[in-house]
């Protein structure tokens, strides 16, 4: 919108004044919702470092175990042993945050049901296969964290341009306009003025 496309009445004045002030209601708004979003970013940022602490914990117990079964038995007496049935429950529920759906994923404790020993069952083994069960549990977990935090980032990101486009492009045009239009018609009232002086002065 341009003053050119505007006549210079005090009708556009008030219609450009109240568009200011919607305009400026609609930054206030995205503007609180950058900062609620920027708030749960944060926290989601803190809960997925403690994930990847876990994680990487869990890994390197993980590595070390298996690095000790292998010694142990050796890659094809491992890779010939049965496989047990690992049975945990995976939840998921939605939260939603200004429409941004954000999964939130619990796991129960893993239950694990071991096949039938093998004859040269080892602690070596048994290790190895707790520790994969442990990182097995925090997969999804890590998942959800990530997956939450690439959702809110993409808000926060569109939230971002609409406030900047509002801030930096409608508002100062608008005040511009408005400017624009207020000295026009301060122009147009002062002539008035001054004719009806002369005209006054014609009359005595």
């Amino acid at each position: 919108m341009s003053s050119r496309e505007l006549a210079p009445t005090r009708i556009a004045l008030l219609e450009l004044g109240e568009e200011r002030a919607t305009a400026r209601e609609g930054y206030a708004l995205l503007d609180e919702k950058r900062m609620l979003l920027a708030t749960r970013i944060l926290a989601t940022l803190r809960q997925h470092d403690e994930q990847c602490r876990r994680w990487r914990a869990a890994l390197e117990r993980a590595e070390r175990a298996l690095a000790a079964a292998f010694d142990r038995h050796g890659v094809h007496d491992l890779e010939a042993r049965p496989m047990g049935r690992l049975s945990q429950l995976l939840s998921t529920r939605i939260e939603r945050l200004f429409g941004v759906r954000i999964p939130v994923v619990a796991v129960t404790p893993a239950v694990f049901e071991p096949p039938r020993p093998p004859l040269d069952e080892s602690p070596e083994a048994l290790r190895a296969a707790t520790d994969f069960r442990v990182l097995l549990a925090l997969a999804p977990l890590l998942a959800g964290v990530e997956t939450a935090l690439w959702r809110l980032a993409d808000e926060y990101r569109r939230t971002e341009r609409r406030a900047g486009a509002i801030e930096h492009l409608l508002l100062p045009e608008l005040d511009r306009a408005i400017e624009e239009i207020s000295a026009v018609l301060e122009a147009i009232d002062q002539e008035e003025a001054q004719r009806v002086r002369r005209a006054q002065g014609r009359s005595r």
